[in-house]
C-alpha cells in the first residue's frame, strides 16, 4: 500500500494531489495532513490511528499551519517543510482587536454553523457565521441543537427563522441526548469528506462531535444556571476521524467573529440583496437613498425583510472600514519601508 493510499482516509484525493505534487521536491518528503496545533508544535497524521501521528516542529515557511493543512514532512528530523494551497480555509478578523487574519482551520468540505435551541437563534450571529462559512469555499448546513429542551412551535418557529436567514442553505434541527434529526443530518453529512463545525461555546458542539462519533471523544461544556453559557472546553482546533470515517474539524468557542475580506461570503450570505441590485439604477448604488435603487423597492414591497437589509449594511460598513484600514496601512509599508501590521 502506497503513502498516498494509507492517506486516502484522511481525505486525499486528486485536488489535494494536485497541490501537493509541487512540494515534494525530495524523496525523504512524504505528505501528511495536520490534526492538531499545540504551542509551536504540531501531530501530523500520515494515516489513521495514533501509530500514524507524527508530532513534528515547523520551519518558518510552515509555521502558519492550522488543522486540517496538508503538509511535506520530513519524518526523519520531525519537521514540517511547507504547507499545501489551501483548497478551503476559514479566516476571520484576530481577536483582541488586532486587524490581522486569523485562519481557525482549512480544507473542510462542509460547514456545520450550529446554534443551540436553548437559548434559542441569534440571527444577526448566524448571518455572520454563514458569512465566514460561505467566504470558506466550503458548503455550509445550519445545525439548530437541543430541541429536546424546547417544544415543537419553538423549534419550527427557529427553523422558520434559520431558514429566513439562511437562503439556499439546508438547516437541520437535532437533538443530541435522543438522536432525533439525526437521519437528515447522516445524510448530509457523508463519510469520507472533512465536515467544520463553527460556533459559540455552549451551543452544543462537542456533544454533536460525540453523537456523530457514537461515543465521547472530547470534553463537553458545562452550562451555567441562568444565561445558558458554556464554558470553552475546546482550545485549539481538531481534525478528528470518526469510526465510520467521517472527518470532522472542531474548532474552539469564538465570542468574536470579526470578519476578514469576506465581500463574496457576504454576497453568498444576502443573495435577495444581490440580486435586487442588479436592477439598481446606479451600478455602485449602496442602497441606502439614491434614486432608482431596486434594493429600497424591494424593502418597500415586502420582497427583501428591513431586517436583513439593515443587517447587509452593518456587515457591509464593517466590511469597508477594514478595507480602508488595510489599504492605509499598506500606504504606511510603502512609505516606511516596514511589513503591513
Amino acid at each position: 500500500m502506497t503513502n498516498h493510499d494509507t492517506l486516502r482516509p484522511l481525505g486525499w484525493n486528486e485536488h489535494v494531489a494536485d497541490v501537493v505534487a509541487p512540494l515534494l521536491t525530495d524523496d525523504h518528503l512524504e505528505p501528511g495532513r495536520i490534526v492538531r496545533v499545540d504551542r509551536g508544535e504540531v501531530d501530523v497524521a500520515v494515516g489513521v490511528g495514533p501509530d500514524n501521528v507524527i508530532r513534528a516542529t515547523n520551519t518558518t515557511s510552515s509555521k502558519d499551519c492550522v488543522a486540517g493543512d496538508w503538509v511535506v514532512l520530513d519524518r526523519a528530523q520531525a519537521r514540517v517543510e511547507a504547507v499545501a494551497p489551501r483548497l478551503t480555509a476559514f479566516t476571520r478578523r484576530s481577536a483582541r482587536g488586532a486587524r490581522v487574519a486569523q485562519t481557525l482551520a482549512a480544507n473542510m468540505d462542509v460547514v456545520l454553523v450550529v446554534q443551540g435551541l436553548d437559548p434559542g437563534v441569534n440571527v444577526r450571529r448566524l448571518e455572520r457565521e454563514l458569512v465566514l462559512a460561505h467566504q470558506s469555499g466550503a458548503t455550509p448546513i445550519v445545525v439548530l441543537t437541543k430541541t429536546d429542551a424546547v417544544d415543537a412551535a419553538f423549534i419550527e418557529s427557529s427553523l422558520a427563522a434559520a431558514r429566513r436567514s439562511a437562503p439556499g442553505v439546508e438547516v437541520v434541527a437535532v437533538s443530541n441526548r435522543d438522536r432525533s434529526g439525526f437521519d437528515q443530518l447522516d445524510r448530509l453529512v457523508r463519510p469520507g469528506r472533512t465536515f467544520a463545525l463553527l460556533g459559540s461555546s455552549g451551543v452544543g458542539k462537542s456533544t454533536l462531535v460525540n453523537s456523530f462519533a457514537g461515543e465521547t471523544i472530547m470534553l463537553e461544556g458545562e452550562i451555567r444556571d441562568g444565561d445558558g453559557k458554556g464554558r470553552h472546553t475546546t482550545t485549539a482546533a481538531r481534525l478528528l476521524h470518526l469510526a465510520d470515517g467521517r472527518l470532522l474539524l472542531d474548532t474552539p468557542g469564538t465570542r468574536s467573529l470579526a470578519l476578514w475580506e469576506s465581500w463574496e461570503g457576504l454576497a453568498d450570505t444576502f443573495p435577495e440583496v444581490e440580486t435586487a441590485a442588479e436592477d439598481c439604477q446606479f451600478a455602485d448604488c449602496f442602497h441606502e437613498n439614491e434614486p432608482g435603487c431596486a434594493v429600497i423597492a424591494a424593502v418597500a414591497d415586502g420582497t427583501i425583510p428591513a431586517d436583513r437589509l439593515d443587517s447587509w449594511r452593518h456587515l457591509r460598513e464593517e466590511m469597508e472600514q477594514l478595507d480602508g484600514h488595510l489599504v492605509d496601512q499598506q500606504r504606511k509599508a510603502e512609505r516606511t519601508g516596514r511589513p503591513p501590521r
